[in-house]
């Protein structure tokens, strides 16, 4: 697994949904001085702009590839992160460590949801907060995996939908009833659906993975899904991605 996101560009992809990043910075309510941790930090797009604030930023995964990415990243916008490899259903800090845990379309990933929930929930200080961005089932990105999901073998029992994070009822269960939530959307655009094809099946981790699994059909999948999602008519893409951000 942690080889699969290590593979292609992950950062070319990421790049494209840096803005998440900034709002779940932003709604985190992140000021100078804080302890603040990233969870599942991926690439570090809401670890950077954390760091920027002149927070005292953690970044935390468990893909060795990803992280040497973010250490690259945070390196060249000069800002002083602590990257650890680990788990983020088994958070390797002491209890009430952090003022904020934030985490952008990365605890969605982790297999346990509960584990997940409760370690943030554990390392987070009793006057802190937790910010999540996850895609919701019913946006563009839960459709993608949906349309990969149904030609993919079934993952282990007991493994639920990441895009579960990505419902209010399901977020409440797991964070609070006091848990507040906004919709956002991330848009894609590009010079053609055969060219974003192209790259994110040489870029994104995930696809490459499944297409080396099971073929072309995933190729066909995926342009199927692309000319389902494209809302332009000049022969270009454009699309939005729905995710909701969970502040609890």
């Amino acid at each position: 697994m942690n080889d699969m996101w290590g593979t292609g560009d992950y950062k070319a992809v990421a790049d494209k949904i840096a803005s998440a990043g900034e709002v779940v910075v932003e709604k985190a309510g992140i000021e100078p001085g804080m302890d603040v941790l990233d969870v599942a930090c991926g690439s570090g797009n809401a670890t950077v702009p954390a760091a920027k604030l002149a927070a005292r930023v953690t970044g935390l995964d468990f893909s060795p590839g990803l992280l040497a990415i973010a250490r690259e990243y945070g390196a060249d916008s000069m800002v002083e992160v602590d990257w650890i490899e680990g788990d983020a259903q088994a958070l390797p800090f002491e209890d009430d460590s952090f003022d904020r845990v934030i985490s952008c379309f990365g605890n969605m990933f982790a297999p346990d949801h509960k584990r997940t929930a409760d370690e943030m929930r554990r390392v987070c200080r009793p006057d802190g907060r937790i910010a999540i961005a996850c895609w919701t089932p019913a946006g563009a990105i839960g459709e993608m995996f949906r349309r990969i999901g149904a030609i993919s073998p079934p993952p282990p029992e007991g493994f639920p939908p990441p895009t579960l994070w990505g419902t209010e009822e399901h977020v409440r269960a797991l964070l609070g009833e006091d848990t507040r939530f906004e919709r956002h959307f991330v848009e894609w655009n590009y010079s053609s659906t055969e060219g974003y094809a192209e790259f994110m099946e040489n870029s994104f981790g995930p696809l490459i993975s499944a297409r080396e699994q099971l073929g072309d059909v995933v190729h066909e999948t995926y342009m199927e899904y692309l000319h389902a999602v494209n809302e332009a008519d000049d022969g270009t893409m454009r699309f939005r991605g729905e995710y909701l951000l969970s502040i609890a």
